[in-house]
């Protein structure tokens, strides 16, 4: 009796405690890098837009001054004053043009034109003939009609400096001793050093015709 083949093998059932696959270890390595992304993109957010205050604050200080241009402002009609008597009757003739650096003081100059031309006629007539003929005393005469508007327009007024004094042209003055002698005068004071150019208010003044009769 011929015997029955033999029947193949079932396959093998799986295990019922067979680990399940890693789904929570692979959630945290996401978490992670999408924690690690934030902060990166959170970091280089804060030093971008801390440092563009600083950087632009850096510009503005290297940043270039601008350049003045200068203006120029006539005071309308010619000045013509009686002088102070001293050898006949004189008068002077003058036009005068003001020199500003500040655009926005042409409009307070032509609002204030008439206190302006007022106070510098009388400043005018109470020249003598002898004051306005030197050089000194034209640039004393400058200084002082600088210190007239400046004073109008709301500026600090520095008081003119004499143009000349006697120890400043370098003369060797003696005193005499009660017994006679001569005694050198005191040294002459060292020159000051020169005053920074002026920027405000009127910084010059120029005349077209400086006439005296």
């Amino acid at each position: 009796m011929a015997s029955k083949p033999a029947k193949p093998a079932a396959p093998a059932a799986p295990a019922e405690d067979a680990p399940a696959p890693a789904k929570s270890s692979k959630l945290l390595i996401i978490m992670i890098g999408l924690l690690v992304l934030i902060i990166a993109g959170g970091a280089g957010w804060y030093f971008t837009k801390g440092s563009a205050p600083a950087a632009e604050h850096a510009a503005e200080e290297h940043k270039p001054a601008p350049v003045l241009e200068p203006k120029f402002i006539p005071l309308g009609e010619k000045f013509t004053v009686n002088l102070q008597r001293e050898e006949g009757d004189q008068y002077l003739q003058a036009g005068i043009t003001l020199k500003i650096m500040e655009p926005e003081l042409e409009l307070k100059i032509k609002n204030a034109m008439p206190e302006i031309r007022s106070k510098l006629l009388f400043l005018l007539s109470s020249k003598k003939p002898s004051e306005l003929v030197s050089s000194e005393g034209k640039a004393m005469l400058v200084e002082q009609v600088i210190a007239e508007v400046d004073g109008i327009l709301g500026y600090k007024i520095e008081a003119p400096v004499a143009a000349h004094a006697t120890a400043a042209h370098g003369e060797t003055a003696h005193s005499e001793t009660a017994h006679g002698e001569s005694a050198p005068a005191a040294t002459a004071p060292a020159p000051a050093a020169p005053k920074e150019p002026k920027t405000t208010g009127v910084v010059d003044v120029l005349f077209s015709d400086f006439i005296i009769q």
